[in-house]
């Protein structure tokens, strides 16, 4: 697995020979996109990220000139060589790049897979936003926490279902805590996109914490609430960014909206986060992955299955347990291997609620969970350079008649 960062870079130069004839170009309603990949992912992606542009713009509403950020061009790559080529060989460790001075995305499927350039396009999508609704000059945390927030919305068909905590980086933040590698409040926010940069590229477990604790920092500073479930710091959130678009220094700006104690503020985030849970829906995706990733090894073994009843026996039987990791960070399944094919109160999914679908050309049948009377998970396989890929999709149940 490639291992990527997310990256938001202001002085990258794109060779202008670069700029290829053979890619496709494809506009939607914010986007100007010049691709190679198939149609059809191609058309989902536009279609994802117009309605990811209208979250930005709603949740930032506060900003009068969202609506006038210019049509932002877009460069996806199938191959990770021709992003590389294309960024000019810089930028070996992202799956996706901003760059402000061109007014250009550029990112690449190979390697990273669907989901993550879907969730790339998210958080890099917001950078531009950022830059030209807000502020060229946003902190660097606060750049990519907010990113972080955006990128880790799950599209529905109709929309995206935000606020979302998914396990993986529960799992992060849970081990830095235990670990005491939590960067000191203070430090993070003085951070320079410079520092920042350094710290990825010289220590990829520190770039891991910073990272997923500018994820915290923001979650907590957007979903905190009072005693009355109201947004207990969103308002000043809010205030802080609009004091920095009106061309307030970022340290100023959040002393005014919260204050100088930056001690305090560390001492109530980490007492939040340490409550923190897993979203439903991410924790839905990620035992679906889990399946997902067993039925691939699997397949590669020699084993298939019609029936997710004759694919449970197998896996219970066998007493499997899957090992993952990234960077430093590693954990395993759960030693029960029948929690993955049940819901997250522990009751056995029927055979009509999570069950293999055949699809013509797919390298293995979709998996498809009826999570909810409103919402079903299908992860569906591809393809990839001699391996198989999955994806998650999540598909809104219409009501007979609606």
């Amino acid at each position: 697995m490639i291992r990527t960062w997310c990256c938001f870079i202001a002085a990258v130069l794109v060779p202008a020979a670069l700029c290829r004839a053979d890619l496709r170009v494809l506009d939607s309603r914010h986007y100007r996109i010049h691709t190679d990949l198939d149609a059809a992912l191609a058309e989902d992606l536009a279609q994802r990220m117009d309605v990811m542009y209208d979250e930005y713009a709603h949740r930032l509403a506060v900003f009068k000139h969202a609506k006038e950020v210019p049509q932002l061009q877009v460069y996806l790559f199938r191959r990770q060589d021709d992003y590389l080529k294309f960024t000019g060989e810089k930028l070996k460790n992202t799956g996706g790049v901003f760059m402000p001075r061109r007014n250009l995305l550029a990112a690449f499927l190979e390697g990273q897979g669907r989901d993550a350039l879907r969730r790339t396009l998210q958080h890099e999508a917001f950078h531009q936003f950022a830059y030209a609704a807000i502020s060229p000059d946003l902190p660097v945390w606060l750049n990519e926490g907010l990113a972080q927030v955006f990128e880790e919305g799950i599209w529905t068909g109709d929309g995206f279902l935000l606020g979302q905590v998914p396990p993986r980086r529960l799992r992060q933040l849970q081990a830095d805590l235990k670990d005491d590698r939590l960067v000191d409040v203070g430090t993070l926010m003085a951070m320079s996109a410079n520092q920042w940069t350094h710290r990825l590229t010289t220590d990829r477990s520190s770039g891991a914490t910073q990272y997923n604790q500018s994820w915290a920092m923001v979650y907590f500073l957007v979903n905190a609430r009072d005693a009355g479930g109201n947004p207990r710091l969103r308002p000043r959130l809010l205030k802080m960014l609009e004091m920095i678009h009106d061309g307030r220094e970022a340290d100023a700006a959040f002393k005014e909206a919260f204050s100088d104690n930056y001690k305090g503020f560390q001492e109530r985030f980490v007492e939040y986060v340490k409550e923190l849970q897993p979203t439903r829906e991410a924790a839905l995706i990620e035992r679906q992955s889990v399946l997902a990733d067993l039925l691939i090894e699997l397949q590669a073994r020699g084993q298939r299955f019609d029936s997710m009843d004759e694919f449970q026996k197998v896996a219970v039987r066998d007493k499997v347990r899957l090992h993952y990791w990234r960077g430093d960070l590693q954990w395993d399944t759960d030693p029960d291997f029948s929690t993955y094919f049940s819901d997250l109160n522990g009751r056995p999914f029927r055979t009509d609620e999570l069950y293999f679908a055949t699809r013509t050309g797919a390298a293995l049948p979709d998996i498809v969970c009826r999570c909810s009377d409103r919402l079903r998970l299908r992860t569906r396989f591809h393809e990839s350079h001699n391996d198989i890929e999955h994806e998650n999709l999540v598909e809104p149940i219409r009501p007979a008649g609606e």
